[in-house]
């Protein structure tokens, strides 16, 4: 199941508005159905996250790369936890968790224009 929603969420990255909203709902919908026996999997929480942000529902987004970081700490939960705070308007929290991430894996600063790559060089030390 994590392997068709993964499949599908890549290719609504590729697709035009209304179908990548199609797909980001089923792909919720098959999520929901395996919720229950995925609850300790970082990858369900990641293409949960991922979906929901297809849809705009940031604050979900952002509860689902929370539960996954309980459960792993990988960069790329923060740096898409971190790009939902700056959706939420939430830059100080944005900073902080691309500033982690970025500790993780400095080549995170390359993502980063103007006045956020200067806030998180300078909350990591990195240049």
């Amino acid at each position: 199941m994590l392997r068709s929603v993964r499949q599908r969420s890549a290719l609504a990255e590729s697709l035009e508005a209304g179908r990548a909203t199609e797909l980001a709902h089923t792909n919720l919908h098959d999520l929901d159905l395996v919720a229950r026996a995925r609850r300790l999997d970082p990858e369900w929480y990641l293409l949960y996250g991922g979906n929901c942000e297809f849809l705009g529902r940031w604050g979900e987004a952002a509860d689902a790369y929370t539960r996954a970081l309980r459960i792993d700490d990988r960069p790329e939960i923060y740096v898409n936890r971190g790009m939902v705070m700056l959706h939420l308007g939430r830059t100080d929290a944005a900073v902080t968790d691309l500033a982690t991430a970025a500790r993780f894996d400095p080549n995170v600063l390359n993502e980063l224009d103007g006045e956020l790559r200067a806030r998180v060089a300078a909350a990591t030390g990195l240049r």
